[in-house]
């Protein structure tokens, strides 16, 4: 970490870059950091690592060191972090948010913000995901004050990088409140949407589909899980593994299969 001046910040997001939680962040940390936006152009939402590999990307001056991107949000972790779109600025950290919307658990496989984090740890930078659940229900239209968790934040920028270990995504998540009184560091918890798909024939041969959630149930360990967390009004951070972790130990035994 770069501590003889101010940090260099890359913030991306996967709502667009005119999204509030993302602007507000910057905001914030502009006031303590050199602050550089590349985020998508428009909603990118639910897209987890999807990266364009086959067409050509297009890139559109926002602001002074703002750029919006045609792809997705881990795309644009590798856009900033592998070209001279910044002048070969040397960065200490990528931010990714601030979500509307929480990223507890499983929502973490899908969450193309917590998945800007992760390209930045494959790439061996702290990656901090910022996540905010609405005052009322899990993903409302509105009630989000982005205000109170961005200078959470900012004002513990440091400690929050600190948390980085090689292979360590930081994920914060909280619900939205004009002030926060506890953080704590907290375990994943389980969620399950109970998703149903619903077709309907446009045409003979021809359907088209539409996801429905049921009632959300969420579960986790007995330790503090970041859902029991949140729901009190804490803030909760989360260290999650970028890389996939194998279900056992390699125990180099042999199997025995039909051949």
């Amino acid at each position: 970490m770069n501590n003889s001046k101010k940090l260099n910040l890359l913030l991306t997001n996967d709502d667009g870059i005119s999204a509030p939680g993302l602007q507000i962040l910057a905001e914030a940390l502009k006031k303590v950091a050199n602050v550089y936006v590349l985020a998508p152009a428009s909603n990118r939402s639910a897209v987890s690592s999807h990266i364009v590999m086959h067409e050509s990307l297009t890139f559109k001056r926002f602001a002074e060191n703002e750029w919006s991107c045609s792809g997705y949000p881990a795309d644009c972790v590798i856009s900033a972090l592998r070209s001279n779109l910044f002048n070969n600025v040397e960065f200490d950290a990528v931010l990714s948010g601030i979500n509307k919307g929480p990223n507890m658990g499983t929502d973490c496989i899908y969450s193309g913000t917590v998945a800007a984090a992760r390209q930045a740890v494959l790439y061996g930078l702290p990656g901090i995901a910022v996540s905010l659940k609405a005052e009322s229900g899990e993903y409302a239209q509105d009630g989000y004050e982005y205000g109170a968790l961005a200078e959470f934040v900012k004002n513990n920028l440091e400690r929050l990088i600190s948390l980085y270990e090689p292979d360590c995504i930081v994920s914060v998540n909280a619900k939205s409140q004009e002030k926060y009184n506890s953080a704590f560091l907290t375990s994943l918890c389980t969620r399950d949407y109970k998703d149903k798909i619903e077709f309907e024939e446009i045409e003979e041969g021809l359907l088209k589909s539409t996801l429905l959630s049921g009632v959300l149930t969420t579960t986790g360990p007995e330790l503090l899980n970041e859902y029991e967390a949140v729901e009190s009004g804490n803030i909760a951070i989360t260290r999650i593994c970028a890389e996939p972790v194998d279900f056992e130990p390699a125990l180099n035994r042999k199997i025995d299969f039909v051949f």
